[in-house]
């Protein structure tokens, strides 16, 4: 008997660097926009670092550690994770029994972070810290929400060129918890009455006004008896940037602009906007993401017409089995949609 066994990951990482203005650093120096220092990248920290180890377990290590907070804080937004593991006899077949399939749906969402040292400008930790409003519970950080953004599929049992296998996949997702709540805030009170009681500029409105954006993978493992293995990320957010592990090591990762094309597509500090943030905030509100308002057909239609030109998967990793190679399961088998 044989134990065949593959897990694959998902990292997504919001990429920065010092932020921390007492210690040289600037508060604008994430890869958010800043809308002239009056928005997002004025409110939230980055993750402090623009690149991610080879290792997955010294990413689940690693911490940025603030002036603002006591605990260090997760170096990464979302991990999306699936373990498959089967018995084979003879290389060929599964021992249903055997079958095993782990995910981790129960670990806890990294936090979204406030920022605020002294002298730094922030108006959501101004509304934190006031006695006549109780948005946030006075906390200056929060878990990101990740309610009714995962969807789990069954172990699939799959058949490929008479060798048989199992798949499983998962979309994962989460959005700011903070923008959550303002937006409920500025549709219950009104644009005018909200920037008055909060002291926000207009240049904050539209992160208000459309459905807050999340960030999310798309991610399906197949393994088949024969040792073949397959990791597939079918589908990413636009934003931000995105890494693949595949039995605990860096795979594959996406592409992720910076800065604007107009400046060559290089990072600056205090960059005003972000093209790839502005792609994510509209694919929101359309087809083409698993947690649009529409239907589910629209975005596996938009997901398969990409697997058909591309660019999908965004990301992909396998190994050549005794039988089969990973190219063959890839042709063999269309994206398995969690729901």
């Amino acid at each position: 008997m044989v134990e065949r066994s593959t897990a694959a990951t998902t990292v997504t990482l919001l990429p920065g660097h010092n932020e921390n203005s007492t210690e040289g650093g600037d508060p604008l120096n994430s890869a958010m926009p800043d809308y002239d220092g009056r928005s997002l990248d004025a409110w939230f920290v980055g993750d402090a670092v623009t690149d991610l180890p080879d290792d997955l377990e010294t990413v689940r290590k690693m911490r940025k550690h603030l002036p603002e907070y006591e605990e260090g804080l997760r170096q990464y937004r979302l991990m999306n994770h699936i373990d498959l593991s089967f018995a084979t006899s003879d290389g060929r077949h599964v021992v249903e029994r055997s079958v095993n399939r782990e995910t981790n749906a129960g670990e806890k969402p990294s936090y979204v972070g406030v920022e605020g040292e002294p002298g730094e400008e922030n108006v959501v930790r101004d509304i934190i810290e006031r006695d006549d409003l109780d948005w946030f519970g006075g906390e200056d950080k929060l878990p990101a929400d990740v309610s009714n953004k995962r969807f789990e599929s069954d172990v699939a049992h799959e058949v490929v060129e008479d060798v048989e296998g199992v798949r499983a996949a998962v979309v994962f997702g989460g959005t700011d918890t903070y923008i959550e709540i303002m937006r409920e805030k500025f549709y219950e009170l009104g644009p005018v009455t909200f920037l008055e009681t909060t002291g926000m500029d207009l240049e904050a409105v539209p992160a208000f006004i459309v459905q807050p954006p999340t960030m999310y993978t798309f991610l399906e493992l197949a393994v088949m008896a024969d040792g073949t293995t397959l990791a597939r990320v079918w589908d990413v957010s636009p934003y931000p940037k995105h890494y693949l592990y595949v039995d605990e090591r860096k795979r594959d990762e996406t592409e992720f602009e910076e800065g604007s094309r107009s400046s060559g597509g290089d990072w600056r500090a205090n960059e005003n906007a972000n093209e790839r943030f502005g792609q994510w905030v509209m694919e929101e509100q359309g087809l083409r993401s698993p947690f649009s308002p529409h239907t589910r057909t629209g975005y596996e239609a938009s997901v398969a017409q990409a697997s058909s030109t591309g660019p999908a998967p965004a990301m992909t990793y396998g190994e050549d089995g005794d039988e089969l190679t990973a190219s063959d399961v890839a042709s063999a088998l269309p994206p398995l949609f969690p729901w």
